[in-house]
């Protein structure tokens, strides 16, 4: 779990969290499923929500991966 302000960190975790699922994405209002920056201000995309919503920060929370799932 952190928090990022780093654009190309968040749109990495944004993808994960889409097509792989390990990841959330989130910010004060909900989940974030776009970002993007003007003039220097991150802006995010809040799940179900129709407009980009300026914001300080975004928290990611990684799963850990599982140990000794028995591949191999």
């Amino acid at each position: 779990m952190q928090w990022s302000m780093d654009i190309r960190q968040i749109r990495a975790a944004i993808f994960d969290q889409a097509f792989i699922g390990r990841t959330q994405v989130s910010c004060s209002m909900g989940r974030v499923v776009g970002i993007r920056q003007r003039k220097g201000q991150l802006l995010a995309m809040v799940y179900g929500w129709g407009r980009w919503y300026p914001v300080e920060d975004v928290l990611i929370v990684a799963a850990s991966s599982p140990r000794g799932n028995g591949a191999g």
